[in-house]
């Protein structure tokens, strides 16, 4: 099972554990509802961003090491422990296949 997947099987378990939890608080306690389910939106906000901070650098979607340092090829950067290649994203540097091409638009549109 690849990293990424573990991650998000964590992180879906941590969710339904957490409402199992506030449901049972709520239940066994008569806790008043709405300051019970803040509390639980906020753990879950704060253990969801602390598991996905990884997620902010160039890390490997097989094994989760940290690729930042290691050189891309033409594919994409090649994991040096398990061999997966991962495409950097890089929200900076438009892709040339998404550019929007308006002179070419404006020059067909003479044309016709």
């Amino acid at each position: 099972m690849f990293w990424l997947q573990k991650l998000r099987l964590k992180v879906f378990a941590l969710l339904v554990a957490l409402t199992i939890a506030v449901i049972t608080v709520v239940g066994m306690l008569s806790v008043p509802v709405l300051p019970a389910i803040g509390v639980a939106l906020v753990a879950a906000v704060t253990m969801v961003n602390s598991m996905t901070t990884k997620l902010s650098a160039i890390t490997c979607s097989g094994c989760g090491k940290d690729l930042s340092q290691t050189p891309a090829n033409t594919y994409g950067i090649v994991c040096p422990n398990c061999g997966t290649t991962t495409l950097p994203f890089q929200p900076e540097q438009q892709s040339p296949m998404y550019a929007s091409d308006d002179q070419d638009s404006d020059s067909d549109s003479d044309i016709a």
